[in-house]
């Protein structure tokens, strides 16, 4: 994981609205839709620095590619092409309870510690829960999923025959839609193929997922201030707004 530190500041507004802003998209290419929650069809008009609310869905073509972060800490999602993703979560205390629901595609998971909740990834087959790891997720829809771990734990249940196993790093879980469930060490040929999912990633930078931020951002949605402090750490003030116009104000620290 990144060592980075999120600080979210929540001071300003209320967290009892039932829409609020848990994420960030901080990077897009290709051919990248995007449905807000209160919204029936979806557009293009995705950037880097949108804010994603509950129930948001993003969808991927054929040379898509999309990352986003949650606010409350270092936990990002790389969404691949021919993909179409709906985030889901709600804000509680001074942390966010994440759900993630796939149709189909190709994932990678960068997940941060969860400190009182499971992380939740929901598929057409499968439901898998993770406390803080790195994995990929291939999802065929109803057909099943292929997960492949980098490293931690997953568990995870086929939903036909409620069966159970653990995603272990190196290893690989297969999940179909008549309700076998298997678990095995990786082979040579996952091995090769997680390296080629990586590659897909084009000129993906992995600074860009923990600050987001630049200046091509569109001040119309998020309003930010660099400032750069004398012990060579960099902080980050962004204000969002939510669907009913409160706002929060989220501080940022890097090196």
């Amino acid at each position: 994981m990144n060592k980075f530190i999120y600080i979210l500041y929540i001071s300003l507004f209320s967290l009892g609205y039932s829409n609020q802003t848990i994420g960030l998209v901080t990077k897009t290419k290709g051919k990248v839709e995007y449905q807000k929650f209160s919204e029936k069809k979806f557009t293009s008009n995705i950037y880097k620095g949108l804010g994603l609310y509950g129930d948001d869905r993003i969808r991927t073509g054929e040379n898509g590619f999309s990352i986003y972060r949650y606010l409350d800490d270092a936990s990002s999602i790389k969404i691949l092409k021919n993909s179409d993703v709906r985030i889901e979560g709600r804000i509680k205390s001074r942390s966010i309870v994440k759900n993630v629901e796939i149709n189909n595609g190709i994932l990678n998971f960068n997940i941060d510690n969860q400190a009182d909740e499971y992380f939740t990834i929901v598929t057409p087959t499968s439901v898998a829960t993770v406390k803080g790891t790195e994995f990929w997720l291939i999802c065929n829809g109803p057909e099943g999923d292929k997960f492949l771990g980098v490293e931690g734990e997953v568990e995870v249940k086929n939903i036909e025959s409620g069966r159970v196993v653990m995603l272990t790093q190196d290893s690989q879980v297969i999940s179909t839609g008549s309700g076998t469930i298997t678990s095995q060490n990786m082979t040579s040929q996952d091995i090769e193929q997680i390296q080629n999912l990586d590659q897909e990633d084009g000129d993906y930078d992995s600074s860009d997922i923990d600050t987001g931020f630049d200046d091509t951002i569109d001040t119309q949605s998020i309003n930010s201030d660099l400032d750069v402090t004398t012990n060579n750490e960099n902080v980050i003030r962004i204000q969002l707004e939510d669907s009913q116009g409160n706002i929060k104000e989220i501080i940022v620290k890097y090196k």
